[in-house]
């Protein structure tokens, strides 16, 4: 790839080409409970942009740009009251639109308020999360119902974690189906022998309306069989994973799908929002606990070393598959993701690849992303950024319950 071509797809500020492509889709930038009416605003960057969220006394979310329009203090330490946020240097208050409800310090007959427009973006709930559209206005697709955002028939959880490198190569790691069968195999110095018997991993790839679905053959982590996995790429910055877990005798297996976005922070920071949804036990209606504590987090890095205890733990890299914390937990396998994907460095050079037949997916993915780009730059709407629902009112990425055809 070359270095404009890769400066294309990473680069997300405002005026960038892929930042464009971003903006004209809804994205997560909280948890629905990190903001309560009245409570305290939260200060997120997004897509390079400082912002302040907040939810006003009638419990409506407001993402607007963080600096007073007054005198550019942070409204990040203004209160919430009186319909929406009041900066703290010299009262004048806001609402979750941008429109300036007051400016205290002003004459009573003046109009100067309603001839501000503090900058804000529209707002929704949904599945835990509140998503944000950062788009022309003009232009503001409806907020996509997906499956695991609104299905009431199971156990749903929404989380994030901060990750220190662009959005793409953390995408791209999600997406790769080849390494789980090394960076995630457990006990490697006994199977690797096996595994290096075994066929290589086998992946079907077709494209989509929403992107890239995905199913591949090969072993995982703890087991000795080869299973089928399914890793799907939606538009832009999304990841499905799909699984099967049919360990409980005599209950139907439970089907976990975890919907994932990759929101760039800046061009060197992200996040991953993760709505997990599955499927009960038919045996006695239990549901499924992901016992995930956010309080006990602890964010694997450098500065740890990403819990690596190598001559302790018999994986590749030395980081256990599920890494534990003195001070908490960490989420999965995200010290071992998160190595693999940060050492590519703040933004991977791509003009320094040479990729393999595997990397397939990445290919059709980046391609589809610079499609994007051009629709965009030519005036129509990026590919999934209004999605059709299906006859029961969801977006489905997967297209189908039948887990054996993804």
């Amino acid at each position: 790839m070359a270095a404009d071509q890769n400066d294309v797809l990473t680069m997300t500020g405002p005026g960038t080409p892929m930042g464009e492509v971003f903006r004209r889709y809804w994205q997560p930038v909280a948890l629905s409970e990190e903001i309560t009416p009245g409570g305290k605003p939260v200060q997120l960057k997004v897509m390079s942009e400082d912002l302040v969220l907040f939810r006003d006394d009638s419990g409506q979310p407001g993402l607007l740009g963080l600096r007073c329009s007054h005198r550019l203090t942070s409204l990040a330490y203004g209160r919430v009251e009186d319909g929406g946020i009041r900066c703290p240097f010299h009262g004048w208050l806001y609402d979750v639109s941008g429109a300036c409800l007051q400016q205290p310090g002003e004459p009573e007959e003046s109009s100067f308020k309603d001839k501000i427009r503090h900058p804000a973006y529209p707002c929704r709930d949904s599945g835990g999360m509140v998503f944000a559209y950062m788009g022309p206005a003009d232009r503001e697709p409806p907020l996509p119902p997906f499956e695991n955002l609104l299905r009431g028939d199971g156990t749903r959880i929404a989380d994030y974690y901060p990750i220190n490198s662009n959005y793409l190569q953390n995408l791209e790691g999600a997406l790769d189906p080849m390494h789980s069968t090394y960076l995630h195999m457990d006990k490697w110095s006994e199977v690797k022998e096996q595994v290096f018997a075994q066929p290589k991993v086998e992946v079907s790839l077709q494209e989509t309306e929403w992107g890239v679905w995905r199913r591949s053959f090969g072993p995982t982590p703890h087991r000795e069989t080869v299973v089928a996995s399914y890793g799907h790429f939606y538009m832009p910055d999304g990841f499905m994973g799909i699984r099967k877990d049919s360990r409980n005798s005599g209950a139907t297996p439970l089907i976990q799908k975890h919907q994932s976005w990759y929101v760039p922070v800046d061009d060197e920071h992200c996040r991953r929002f993760i709505v997990s949804f599955t499927s009960r036990k038919s045996t006695d209606g239990a549901e499924f606990s992901y016992a995930v504590s956010r309080d006990a987090f602890v964010a694997p890095g450098p500065e740890n070393d990403y819990f690596r205890t190598y001559g302790e733990v018999d994986t590749i890299s030395g980081i256990p598959l599920r890494a534990v914390h003195a001070e908490g937990s960490v989420k999965g396998l995200l010290a071992q993701d998160s190595m693999v994907n940060e050492t590519q460095g703040a933004i991977a050079d791509r003009t320094k690849e040479h990729l393999g037949s595997g990397d397939r997916l990445l290919i059709m993915t980046r391609k589809l992303l610079q499609r994007a780009v051009e629709d965009v730059r030519n005036g129509r709407d990026p590919q999934f950024s209004r999605p059709e629902p299906d006859d029961e009112g969801m977006v489905r990425v997967n297209g189908t319950d039948d887990f054996e055809q993804g």
